[in-house]
């Protein structure tokens, strides 16, 4: 059913698509509607951002809070 082409390019997207979770790789693209990409990458809730809590722990979504 699959030939030896489709096999390694099935194969390739799987490890593609693993090794940017490992990583915690995200971009802006990958966040959902209604979160916000720390600077690290990771995705939080848009609530989350200027709660005076360091969610991303790279701090970046208490910055440029209005206080």
């Amino acid at each position: 059913m699959w030939t030896g082409v489709g096999k390694l390019v099935l194969l390739h997207l799987l490890l593609m698509q693993i090794g940017s979770h490992v990583k915690g790789t995200h971009t802006e693209s990958e966040c959902e509607i209604g979160q916000f990409q720390c600077k690290n990458g990771v995705c939080i809730p848009s609530l989350w951002r200027c709660d005076d809590d360091n969610d991303c722990s790279d701090s970046s979504d208490e910055e440029n809070c209005r206080k």
